[in-house]
């Protein structure tokens, strides 16, 4: 990866360096040691605090299949890159270390200002697109590429962060898209849908998340280095009772086939008249726990929120879809790593959001 300091290109002083994000953190993170030591007249030195503007871009390309570019093509490549940084953020923490003649330096990208910075507001019948495009006003970030849900959303944020309040609104409309939906051909519910958040440069988009990276495969003969994969069934929960407000037992909400398999895991949830009492008691359901590690050849494109195709003969399947949770992507003696934890499932953080109560 290449990096700027404001305008000062550092890659030739860059030891080491790790970009990573997490559909938990929201914010991607660009986290690199640099060569500083004045008492060397050979090392140039950065001009680097906190608040400051960093940059990070995929390296230029200098070869083909064919063989070497020219000059003039490489260079044309390189600028090409350069309008699209894969990061923009600022410095938010700094480190300068005499001994080893260090300069560590920790960026973040603009979502983290959406994920620290708090308001107060009221929505009514506001869809969850219009909300985010009024956060990211209030709070001094840019909107860029918004899906539409086209749904209507009300609820009442008290004291919340920017992120809280647009995953809310994007969770109650994905609650009310799935109730229209109905049922599938099997009479099962439909797939609700996921929606997640993400800088691109320096805007916001929010996305369908878990779509498939094209043209990318893991594949254990290839591209990975190492892999595992693990199973618990510790926290599951595959029937929930459904009681009234004095505890009288109502009805169930159940997984008739993970009960045949790992026998009755129950929980209890109490009716709300604020709330869907079969949307929330379903929520309360929990599958297994399964998740998977992977190490491979580092790429660009593997993110958190996207989804990846994996070929590895320990998951026993001969190719599945994995959604990536966290990616950790490490450069350095020129070499590009990436550390991916997937979860076999497409998972939306669950934010909840305060329902103005019905008067009486």
């Amino acid at each position: 990866m290449r990096i700027k300091i404001k305008d000062t290109d550092v890659t030739p002083l860059v030891i080491s360096c790790t970009w990573s994000g997490s559909r938990l953190t929201v914010a991607r993170t660009l986290d690199f040691t640099i060569v500083q030591d004045d008492r060397d007249e050979n090392i140039p030195i950065v001009e680097a605090d906190t608040g400051i503007t960093v940059y990070g871009y995929k390296e230029a390309d200098t070869e083909t299949q064919t063989g070497a570019l020219s000059a003039q093509t490489a260079a044309e490549n390189a600028d090409k890159q350069e309008e699209q940084p894969v990061f923009i953020g600022n410095i938010y923490k700094i480190e300068r270390d005499r001994a080893k003649g260090t300069l560590h330096i920790t960026a973040h990208d603009h979502a983290f200002v959406l994920a620290h910075s708090k308001t107060t507001r009221k929505f009514t019948s506001i869809t969850p697109e219009e909300i985010t495009k009024q956060i990211c006003a209030e709070l001094g970030v840019l909107p860029g590429n918004i899906v539409e849900t086209g749904t209507p959303v009300s609820f009442i944020a008290n004291r919340k962060t920017g992120y809280q309040i647009i995953m809310g609104a994007y969770n109650e409309a994905a609650k009310i898209i799935k109730q229209q939906a109905g049922k599938d051909e099997n009479g099962k519910d439909k797939e609700d849908p996921k929606y997640q958040l993400l800088m691109n440069g320096a805007k916001l988009n929010v996305i369908k998340k878990g779509e498939l990276i094209k043209s990318f495969v893991l594949d254990a003969a290839a591209n990975m280095t190492e892999s595992t994969y693990a199973e618990s069934i510790e926290n599951i929960v595959n029937q929930v009772m459904i009681v009234d407000k004095e505890g009288n037992r109502q009805s169930y909400v159940k997984d008739d086939d993970d009960i045949k398999k790992h026998s009755m895991f129950q929980d209890v949830y109490k009716e709300d008249p604020n709330k869907d009492t079969q949307t929330e008691a379903k929520a309360l359901l929990k599958k297994p726990d399964r998740t998977g590690t992977v190490v491979a050849l580092g790429d660009y494109r593997v993110i958190s929120s996207y989804s990846v195709e994996v070929r590895d003969s320990l998951q026993n399947s001969q190719s599945a879809q994995f959604w990536v949770k966290s990616d950790t992507h490490t450069f350095r003696d020129g070499e590009h790593e990436m550390k991916l934890v997937l979860e076999y499932e497409n998972m939306m953080e669950d934010e909840k959001v305060e329902k103005e109560k019905d008067k009486k």
